[in-house]
């Protein structure tokens, strides 16, 4: 039964903590904050996995706890005709089929297709946006008179839904990281969610085509992927532009799901490279988090006292000691944390990751960080980000 918190002083109703039974992968997308010190506001937003295995009266405890009026479905016609909504479908719940064309499923009455290449999401997440009008579609479906709060969902609640939430937050300015943070956040459903699809008319044994990343959320995938969003078109807010979203539908889409954020106003800095090299060489090299020095030029030297990175820095800059939040040399990542040192800044995490190209040969490489910091230090801690990267490719390539 779904959990919640009414507030009636607030529209959209409720902070809902839980999902009605049945619904896997639910989470609300409130409390992710943006550069412009604002957060979403709870109640408006939620996803999830598929609402087929949802009862009637939790469709209905849900709808009326929250307020729900629209249900994104992002699953293709014949997918989401063959699957159903479950028990919303006989609630006051406009639903709203934005389907996204994906690869040539195995058979015409499929949703699964292949997920091929060195980097399979990466290169399933851009296949998506192929699509130039599924997302003129979605914000439409979410900017409309009485649309909020809603529900997006695709099937396992991963791929599809985890690109139209970070496209369309990236958008309107929310931090990576915390995008990235509510990619992951169900990791566990995601594996229960694909354990399932054997048993749906969509799927079945048909699923052996998907590669083990699948089954999987890490959060360096969808940073990466904004990272390419990025390189090929300048960024989410220009990809939506590009194709029929304007900026008066974009910035009522901010003004309707987000609120003044009490907390410091955070700051962004993300820069990627593509590197002729090979991505076992790249990460040799960028994934050595005790030799940092050898690829950063405002870095004089670097040792360890276990987790902590103790970083000198060059013409007498003084030491800034980091902590190595994780480390992963399977998914090619890891996140640090600034402690301490000469550089006045809060908060401030960073997560480099190294991934094959996800179109043909080579190695690519972002690195994302949030802080709180000084509009001056802000720049500084970019400028370093991009000639470090700089450095990396003369070293990599010669």
């Amino acid at each position: 039964m779904t959990n919640t918190d009414v507030r009636p002083d607030r529209p959209g109703g409720a902070t809902v903590r839980e999902g009605p039974q049945g619904l896997l992968g639910f989470r609300p997308l409130s409390g992710l904050r943006t550069t412009d010190g604002r957060r979403i506001r709870a109640g408006m937003l939620f996803r999830s996995a598929t609402p087929q295995f949802v009862s009637g009266a939790e469709a209905r405890a849900f709808t009326d706890a929250t307020g729900l009026r629209t249900i994104v479905d992002l699953r293709l016609p014949h997918e989401a005709k063959a699957e159903g909504s479950g028990g919303f479908t006989d609630c006051e719940v406009r639903v709203i089929n934005c389907p996204f064309t994906i690869r040539q499923t195995v058979a015409a009455d499929s949703a699964v297709a292949p997920m091929p290449g060195a980097d399979p999401l990466i290169g399933t997440y851009l296949q998506y946006l192929q699509d130039r009008s599924a997302f003129t579609r979605i914000v439409q479906a979410l900017c409309g008179t009485g649309s909020t709060p809603a529900l997006i969902h695709c099937t396992v609640g991963k791929d599809r839904t985890g690109v139209a939430c970070a496209i369309l937050l990236d958008a309107i300015g929310v931090l990576r990281h915390d995008i990235s943070s509510d990619y992951v956040a169900k990791v566990d459903d995601v594996k229960e969610m694909m354990s399932r699809l054997r048993g749906m008319k969509s799927y079945g044994d048909a699923v052996d085509v998907y590669p083990p990343e699948a089954y999987e959320a890490v959060p360096a995938t969808i940073l990466r992927f904004l990272a390419w969003v990025d390189v090929i078109y300048g960024g989410a807010r220009a990809y939506l532009l590009a194709n029929g979203v304007t900026d008066d539908q974009l910035d009522a889409f901010a003004q309707r799901i987000l609120e003044q954020d009490e907390g410091d106003v955070m700051a962004e800095v993300s820069h990627s490279i593509v590197l002729n090299a090979s991505v076992e060489d790249t990460w040799k090299v960028v994934g050595d988090v005790g030799n940092v020095h050898k690829w950063v030029p405002a870095i004089a030297s670097t040792r360890m006292d276990g987790d902590v990175r103790i970083a000198t820095f060059a013409d007498g800059g003084g030491e800034a000691r980091e902590r190595i939040v994780s480390h992963s040399d399977a998914d090619r990542t890891y996140t640090y944390s600034y402690l301490e040192g000469p550089i006045p800044l809060d908060e401030y995490t960073s997560t480099l990751t190294v991934s094959p190209h996800h179109d043909g040969p080579g190695a690519f490489v972002s690195w994302t960080a949030t802080l709180q910091a000084a509009p001056e230090v802000v720049a500084s801690i970019d400028e370093l980000y991009r000639t470090s990267l700089a450095e990396l490719k003369e070293i990599l390539e010669g």
